[in-house]
């Protein structure tokens, strides 16, 4: 492996199957789910560190943002496969 190679196992593994989605569904899909997920967003998606952030707090933020976007897309295409189920 050399050179993007390595980012066609990631595209793969990023797959998550209809089975799983019900979990996020389930979780996600109700008011307080909701809630939590707007909390996250609130205080890791839009918020910033100050411009004398250390390297490490910038690249540990820039993690929980990843991890933030990956649960919100996840929940979010789980409610739209529902609601478009029913529609």
């Amino acid at each position: 492996m050399s050179g993007w190679d390595w980012f066609e196992g990631v595209a793969a593994a990023d797959e998550t199957d209809e089975a799983d989605r019900v979990h996020w569904q389930q979780c996600f899909g109700t008011h307080a789910g909701q809630k939590v997920l707007a909390e996250l967003e609130r205080s890791i998606i839009k918020t910033a560190l100050g411009p004398h952030s250390p390297d490490r707090a910038i690249w540990m933020r820039e993690g929980q943002r990843a991890l933030v976007l990956q649960m919100a897309r996840l929940a979010r295409g789980s409610v739209e496969r529902g609601a478009a189920d029913k529609g």
